[in-house]
């Protein structure tokens, strides 16, 4: 099941690049030495970039990061899609459509970053045992500031949850599957 969500991640990359390519879109972020990530790419001719800000790309990491940590803080087994959904790869939030609504995958900048991740889903995990709900993983951001998409830990569904009141939906069976309906799309800053 983790290669297949690799192998999605790959896939939905891929058309994120195609999709940037046909729009002669670089995506860029503001620089701030304190917040670096190894997505950042070599500053060559690249006038579409705004002043102070660089061009990036998603780039694969050396070896998938472990959410062990996670898993022995609270005494549960994560949903092994998640470590490889955010494990596998170093990029910025990409936003995606899935069935006509403009969602926005939740992805890992920098190491900073991985640590900041774990604490929030440490806390997010914490909130849901407190509201006697099933443990959820958060993996986008939607319009609606209170609800996301999320990996059910029990079931390995990707779900809509309203926040505060559970799970709405099922979404698609597993991380794979969801990964592969989203279509990249640009978004106006």
């Amino acid at each position: 099941m983790t290669a297949a969500v690799t192998d999605a991640l790959i896939a939905f990359y891929a058309r994120c690049e195609q999709l940037w390519h046909t729009q002669d879109y670089l995506p860029q972020q503001a620089f701030d030495p304190e917040w670096d990530s190894p997505c950042f790419i070599a500053e060559a001719n690249q006038p579409q970039l705004l002043p102070g800000h660089k061009a990036w790309l998603p780039i694969k990491r050396d070896e998938i990061t472990s959410f062990s940590n996670i898993e022995s803080a609270l005494s549960i087994e994560l949903e092994p899609q998640i470590s490889t959904f955010f494990g596998a790869y170093f990029s910025d939030h990409m936003p995606a459509s899935f069935n006509d609504e403009i969602i926005e995958l939740v992805q890992v900048w920098s190491e900073d970053d991985s640590k900041r991740l774990q604490e929030n889903i440490i806390a997010h995990l914490m909130m849901k045992k407190t509201l006697k709900q099933s443990p959820t993983l958060f993996i986008a951001s939607c319009a609606d500031d209170m609800q996301i998409i999320a990996l059910d830990n029990v079931s390995g569904e990707v779900v809509r949850e309203v926040l505060g009141k559970g799970i709405a939906e099922v979404l698609a069976p597993d991380l794979a599957t969801f990964i592969n309906q989203l279509t990249p799309v640009l978004l106006e800053h």
